[in-house]
Formats: structure tokens, C-alpha cells, sequence
């Protein structure tokens, strides 16, 4: 008879024979040696301009096993090891060398790279480049990394003040300063100057915003942008790959709180944020808060100018690509936009509200309506216009307040009624032929209706549209004279 003990012993070695033998199947089945050959998605992993110290986004690359065999990948390896500036992710195992990576038959693995740059002190852009190594034995497969480089001024918290009981970091300019064009800017977080200073750029200048980052102009302080036609002020995101260049939401805003003044604006392109100007009221009763000249505000993600009882006057101001408002002149307030373009044709998300939008009044906290005066909202020889079948809207309170407004001159994208004492040789629902509205281009096209139909008068102050282009022999609505020359 069979001893117990001696049929479980036998099973158990029978088993174990079995999973060896399973075991030499599948490593029999394991494709190694010179001959390993994988295919990639790409080559080269390029990154575009990234700031020193910022990082950048992470860049994907696919790695194929296109045979009936599973590979064995001794190592995935960054080439300059722990010193390069690129690091990996390999189907979640993070490092600079991942050891002994198998990637199944006809299957593939995804390996993800990101950068971080150290300054050089230098302005042009320079080039890193890296490779991540496949080894399998002798045999060694590659793909480049290269990433563009630029070093840059940061400005980040350094500080902090209080507001209301809280404490709140951030960065204070508490003098006279001008951020010039030698090394763009990246501002973190808050940027708060103080009463009595002012922060001027000077032309040329870049400045670039980081995630949720804003410029605040306290009480009697002052903000200056001097930009000419031929280096404009860039105001913009800290992501410069090529996804991010037209992209809405990246920071915060450029805020003009209670009580600052005399700002100015000239020859500047201010993008992609949230909500690109902040104006709130009056600092003088004598000059504007705000005057704006030869500027583009667009991709903002709420609106492009936000002006609370203001006093702003704008002339040759493009406006454009916002997800709720181009410009909403709430709280009364006194605005004067001559030869200026509103066009919204955001696509970001579904758009219900209009280009342009005036009120003058607000409901305080115990639900009591409080007017505020529209003193005066005049658009001469501009464009309002828009994907939207209204584009301008009105909310005025209806048991007194002043409500003035006026459109001189104008092509307006409207449902109202233009016939009366507020418009003025109005052109409705015309469209103006913009260039391109997808690429955020609004010049005018061959046939525009704008062409030859703004009022001389009004140009006589403004002899040259946003793009240097004299206005002298012809006056046309907007922004910007038509050339033939566009259309070559």
C-alpha cells in the first residue's frame, strides 16, 4: 500500500516540475540578443522653449515590440545618467535608469520625459540635448531629447500683507521700477506695487505669467507699459511650447484696484490669461484711470477688459477670443474706444454671453439696488462683432441712472433696434471680412464693409492704425486699415 505522505511529496515535485517546465516555455519564448530591434513613435523628443528652473510639460514617446516574442530590455537608460537635465518615467517607474523593462509580443509601453533647465545668463535661447538609451546586450538602440533653454528674471514671493485678517504671500514692488528687455520676466504667484510707486516696462520686454499669477496696483500707484510698434510689450503664459502659445486660463489678471491711476498702455500684447485688464474706479477726476493704445488683449478665459465705474479711453485696441466677455463696462463708469475692434469667436467652450456688455448699477449685500452712473460709453469708428447672433448687451437700471452710450461709425453683430439717438451711421449684422478669426486675425479682407466708412473726424487724432498703417487718404472702421498687400 502507497504511504500518504509519499503521494504528496510526488504531487508537490510533480508540481513544481510542471511550473519549471512552464517557466522554460515562456523564457524560450523571451526575444533577447543583438538582433533586438524595436520600433518608436518618434525619433527625436523635442521640447520647445522651456525657462530655466520651470520645467516643462512632459513629453510622451511610445516604444514598440512588433514581434511574436516578448523583449527583454536589459535597461532604459538617460545617457548622461543622474547629471542631464531629462528625466524618465517608464510605464510608471520613475528615474534615470530603469532596469530589466519586458515589453509583451505586438505590444507596446509608453515612456514619458519631462526637463529642467539651470540658468546661463544668457538672453538667446540654447539647446540641451540628451538621449534615452534601450539596451539589450550588445545591442543599443536611441532616441534623441533636445529642448530649447532660456534664462529669465523670476519674481516670486518674497513677502507678504495683510488684507482683511488674512496673510497673503506674494511679491511687493515698494519703489520706482522698470522691468526692461534684457532677460524676459516670470512672475509667480502675486505681485502687489504699492501706493505712490509706479512698475514701468520698457519696450520690448517680455513678461510671462505663471499658473494663477497677477499683477495688483494698489491705491495712487501706477502701471506703465511703453512698447512701440516695433517691440511691443508681450504680456503671456510661462508655457512657450507651441500648444500653449494661443491657449486661455494660464494666470491671472493685471488689476487696477480703487484708487490707482493715470496707467498706460501702449503697443502691447497681453494673452492668455483669465481676465486680461482689471480696472476698477476712478483714481482722478481729471485723466482716465486707464489710457490704451496699439494693444491686443486676447485668450482670456472670462474676459479681456473688466472695468468697474472706470475712466479708460482706447484707441487702435483689438480685443478678441474671450470665454464670456471681450470687454463688460459694469458700474457705470466713462469710456471713449475710437477705431478699436471687439470680435469674439471663442471656441473653447459654448459662449452664451455677449462681446461687449454695459451696466450701471449692482445689488449690495442686503439686496438694495445701487446705481452707478454710465457717464458716457462712446465707440467711434469700431467694430463689435462676434459668432454670437447678439454681441452687445445692455443691463441698465431701470428707475433712474444715466445710461449714456453711443455707436459712431460702427459695424455692430445685433438683434436691436439701431435707429435710434445712440447710433450713428451703424452698420448692422455687415460682416466685416476679417482675415482669419480661427488664428486671430482681424484685418480686413477685399470687400469689407469697413473699408472707406469711418468718419475722417474721428480718425484726424488716430493717423495710424494698430499696425503703423496711415489712415491719412482713407478712413476705415476698426482697428485696422485694409492693404492689398494682405492678400498676396
Amino acid at each position: 500500500m502507497i504511504n500518504k505522505s509519499f503521494l504528496y511529496i510526488l504531487g508537490v515535485l510533480t508540481l513544481a516540475i510542471y511550473i519549471i517546465s512552464l517557466q522554460s516555455c515562456r523564457d524560450d519564448d523571451v526575444f533577447t540578443g543583438p538582433d533586438l530591434d524595436l520600433s518608436f513613435s518618434t525619433d527625436t523628443l523635442l521640447f520647445d522653449t522651456v525657462f530655466t528652473t520651470v520645467g516643462s510639460a512632459t513629453r510622451s514617446l511610445k516604444v514598440y515590440n512588433n514581434h511574436d516574442k516578448r523583449i527583454s530590455i536589459s535597461s532604459i537608460e538617460i545617457d548622461k545618467g543622474a547629471g542631464s537635465y531629462f528625466r524618465i518615467n517608464v510605464d510608471g517607474e520613475p528615474g534615470h535608469k530603469i532596469d530589466d523593462v519586458v515589453i509583451e509580443a505586438n505590444d507596446s509601453i509608453y515612456i514619458f520625459a519631462e526637463v529642467t533647465l539651470d540658468p546661463v545668463g544668457q538672453n538667446l535661447p540654447y539647446i540641451i540635448t540628451d538621449n534615452i538609451l534601450f539596451r539589450s546586450g550588445p545591442n543599443v538602440q536611441k532616441v534623441h531629447l533636445a529642448a530649447w533653454g532660456q534664462d529669465a528674471n523670476f519674481i516670486s514671493p518674497d513677502d507678504e500683507i495683510y488684507i482683511n485678517g488674512d496673510t497673503i504671500a506674494c511679491h511687493l514692488i515698494d519703489k520706482d521700477t522698470k522691468w526692461t528687455s534684457d532677460l524676459p520676466y516670470v512672475v509667480y504667484g502675486l505681485v502687489f506695487v504699492t501706493p505712490g510707486n509706479t512698475l514701468e516696462i520698457e519696450d520690448g520686454a517680455r513678461i510671462h505669467m505663471h499658473n494663477n499669477a497677477s499683477l495688483v496696483f494698489y491705491n495712487q500707484s501706477t502701471f506703465k507699459v511703453m512698447g512701440t510698434i516695433d517691440d511691443p510689450v508681450k504680456i503671456e503664459g510661462s508655457r512657450l511650447e507651441k500648444y500653449y502659445s494661443e491657449r486661455p486660463g494660464q494666470w491671472g489678471r493685471i488689476w487696477m484696484t480703487q484708487g490707482s491711476r493715470d496707467h498706460e498702455i501702449n503697443n502691447a500684447v497681453i494673452k492668455n490669461g483669465t481676465v486680461g485688464l482689471h480696472v476698477d474706479s476712478i483714481g482722478s477726476f481729471t485723466k482716465p484711470t486707464l489710457t490704451l493704445k496699439n494693444t491686443f488683449i486676447r485668450n482670456m478665459s472670462i474676459a479681456g477688459l473688466l472695468a468697474q465705474g472706470s475712466h479708460i479711453t482706447g484707441e487702435n485696441v483689438v480685443i478678441s477670443n474671450c470665454g464670456d466677455y471681450a470687454a463688460i463696462l459694469q458700474l457705470g463708469g466713462k469710456y471713449d474706444f475710437r477705431h478699436c475692434t471687439f470680435a469674439n469667436y471663442y471656441d473653447m467652450s459654448i459662449r452664451q454671453t455677449p462681446s461687449l456688455l454695459l451696466n450701471n448699477y449692482y445689488v449690495d449685500i442686503d439686496g438694495n439696488y445701487q446705481v452707478r452712473d454710465l457717464e458716457k460709453a462712446y465707440f467711434g469708428n469700431s467694430i463689435i462683432y462676434g459668432n454670437l447672433n447678439e454681441e452687445i448687451g445692455y443691463d441698465f437700471y431701470e428707475d433712474g441712472g444715466k445710461a449714456n452710450y453711443t455707436f459712431d461709425h460702427a459695424i455692430l453683430k445685433t438683434t436691436k433696434d439701431i435707429t435710434g439717438q445712440n447710433y450713428n451711421e451703424v452698420f448692422k449684422n455687415q460682416d466685416p471680412l476679417f482675415f482669419n478669426t480661427s488664428e486671430n486675425d482681424y484685418r480686413l479682407l477685399e470687400g469689407s464693409p469697413a473699408i472707406g466708412a469711418g468718419d475722417p473726424a474721428i480718425s484726424e487724432d488716430i493717423p495710424y492704425d494698430i499696425l503703423g498703417v496711415s489712415r491719412l487718404k482713407r478712413s476705415d472702421i476698426g482697428a485696422y486699415q485694409y492693404c492689398e498687400s494682405y492678400e498676396e
